[in-house]
């Protein structure tokens, strides 16, 4: 439903601008949404190399996925960018980085998701062109899944209240960056109705989205939350068909 409302702002909002607002109004949100959760939380306490995390995480998230993911959805259709951003390498990198095991006999049916997902989405190998949306959503994938294994570096001393509210406490300051540095204004001359809708959606959905997110992988082995968050494919295809004909 987020790739909905970032259609929604498109036409009133920049990239830059609406990653800007809707990520600055999410940290707001959050900090009133828990604060009963984190009001005893001593951040004086955490330490340098755990802030280091959050900082990281939060800029790999929102400073690079989201806007990769966000240029791709705009230039490309939901079918084509969700085939591309739902490939299954987060098994793969959670060994990498974590050397966690992954079972694997569930190899094949990850394969045999990804066969049913391109055959859903029309995706036709014969007519692959890395276009600026593909590629986008290529480089989007290897970053939010790397941005979603970090979950584990957090201590283990922080609830996921206090995770969500800090990572998102710096989650707008890339596309606040992007906008100075490009002499742009940090609100557009002309908000439609529909983009006003489609930001309140997205504040919301973006508080509950990091913390479910962070509850997932502090839950799950990456290999099975990876492969269930291929469903996302399914449910673009037909968020896609359903707002916009595609």
């Amino acid at each position: 439903i987020l790739s909905v409302t970032v259609r929604m702002m498109g036409k009133s909002f920049s990239i830059p601008q609406q990653m800007f607002i809707r990520l600055l109004g999410a940290s707001l949100l959050s900090v009133i949404v828990f604060y009963p959760k984190i009001r005893s939380t001593n951040f004086s306490k955490i330490t340098p190399k755990e802030w280091f995390v959050y900082i990281s995480r939060s800029f790999i998230y929102y400073g690079l996925s989201v806007t990769l993911i966000t240029y791709a959805l705009l230039h490309a259709t939901l079918g084509v960018v969700s085939f591309a951003s739902s490939l299954p390498i987060m098994g793969l990198l959670a060994y990498l980085y974590f050397k966690e095991k992954f079972d694997l006999k569930i190899i094949p049916i990850i394969l045999f998701s990804v066969v049913g997902l391109g055959l859903l989405s029309k995706f036709n190998f014969s007519d692959f062109k890395l276009n600026l949306g593909m590629l986008a959503a290529l480089a989007s994938l290897l970053l939010f899944d790397t941005a979603f294994l970090m979950v584990r570096m957090h201590n283990k001393k922080y609830s996921n209240y206090q995770n969500t509210v800090i990572v998102l406490a710096f989650s707008w300051i890339v596309p606040l960056i992007t906008l100075i540095a490009q002499h742009k204004s940090l609100w557009p001359s002309h908000v439609s109705a529909e983009a006003y809708i489609g930001l309140g959606i997205s504040i919301v959905l973006n508080v509950l989205n990091l913390y479910m997110l962070n509850y997932i992988f502090t839950s799950l082995k990456a290999y099975l939350a990876g492969n269930i968050l291929l469903l996302e494919g399914v449910f673009a295809l037909i968020i896609g068909y359903i707002f916009f004909n595609e």
